[in-house]
């Protein structure tokens, strides 16, 4: 029978190496991805420490690949390619600033795209650090020495301005004789230089609040405490200790002198009375012992009525948390700061001799 002659099917290999180089495209691009997305932080191959500050200056006119190899010198990032390659994904390219910053090793590339985006940091910014214990007086000449406004302004707002700040803090509600003190938290803040005194004292409010509400609740003999009366222990704790390994003792020697109706006779309540460096010295006399005031716990039972410093974390969370003992007198004992705990006359008399040895009559 006859027919027509069959033919060999031919593969389409034009078909083949089409289909070879769009696989290849494709891994490349998905290695590429996964390089950009992984390299997101150089802390653990960049030559500096993670979390090490670096000084960056970013030149007015800098593209994108100079600004890319300005912080890969400076140890910022290990790759300038890859951050480059971040910076298009993210569609930033013509949103970086020009500036100087303060970054650091280590930094992912998302955070360092943001803070470029956002700019450099107004130069008018001052830092100004409020050590713990500070009272209003004390805190207000260091707050004028670098800002716009006076002491006297700073400290006729925060001695009375309670009802005029209660509204967004109501722990401030029945603060007594109207006063900010012991709610002003003591740290380390950045301000605008032309900032208002209003303006100040708020932010030192909220970082108070901030630290309370981030603190355990109360054990012990702290829950039968208000949270005023907590804040006023606290203040007394920040005056009465220098190491913070003694504030929870301490705050266990005011807790127990309370409770046998013991008077306090602390040096700190009669001292928060007194000016200038008067306050500093370590021993009084019987007669400054005896000046009239309901701060005064040499003639009044009980707390002041209102804190006698601005205490920071450490005091807040001692007097809320007390040390479970019996002891009822501490002596400063050490150069270092350290006392010396009592829970009787006899242990007393002992610390306060050892105290006469170390420091004199």
């Amino acid at each position: 029978m006859c027919g027509r002659r069959s033919r060999k099917k031919k593969f389409p290999f034009g078909i083949v190496i089409l289909s070879v180089l769009i696989v290849v495209a494709m891994v490349g691009v998905g290695v590429g991805y996964w390089v950009l997305i992984r390299d997101t932080s150089s802390a653990d191959v960049t030559q500096v420490a993670a979390g090490t500050e670096i000084p960056v200056v970013i030149e007015q006119g800098t593209s994108v690949a100079g600004i890319a190899e300005t912080l890969e010198e400076a140890g910022v990032i290990s790759s300038a390619i890859t951050f480059r390659g971040q910076v298009r994904l993210a569609g930033a390219d013509d949103t970086l600033l020009a500036g100087s910053y303060l970054m650091y090793a280590g930094m992912s590339h998302n955070d360092i795209i943001a803070m470029l985006q956002a700019g450099p940091p107004r130069q008018d910014v001052v830092r100004v650090t409020i050590p713990e214990g500070r009272s209003i007086d004390r805190m207000a000449l260091i707050l004028a020495e670098e800002m716009n406004f006076t002491a006297d302004e700073f400290t006729q707002v925060a001695k009375s301005g309670a009802p005029e700040f209660a509204g967004e803090f109501p722990f401030l509600i029945g603060a007594f004789d109207d006063s900010l003190e012991g709610y002003l938290f003591p740290d380390s803040y950045e301000f605008f230089q032309e900032a208002t005194v209003h303006e100040v004292i708020t932010q030192m409010l909220q970082r108070f609040q901030y630290v309370w509400n981030s603190l355990e609740d109360p054990t012990g003999a702290a829950t039968e405490m208000t949270p005023e009366e907590l804040v006023v222990l606290a203040s007394l704790v920040e005056m009465e200790s220098s190491l913070e390994r003694e504030r929870p003792l301490v705050s266990s020697v005011i807790y127990n002198r309370l409770a046998i109706n013991r008077k306090l006779q602390f040096c700190s309540t009669v001292q928060f009375l007194m000016p200038g460096e008067d306050r500093q010295r370590l021993r009084l006399t019987y007669a400054e012992t005896q000046v009239p005031s309901p701060y005064n716990t040499y003639l009044n039972e009980g707390l002041p009525p209102g804190p006698i410093s601005n205490p920071g974390r450490q005091a807040l969370d001692a007097a809320l948390h007390p040390a479970d003992t019996d002891y009822i007198y501490f002596v400063l004992t050490g150069e270092d700061g350290s006392q010396t705990f009592a829970s009787n006359t006899a242990e007393f008399e002992r610390a306060r001799q050892l105290s006469r040895e170390v420091f004199g009559q």
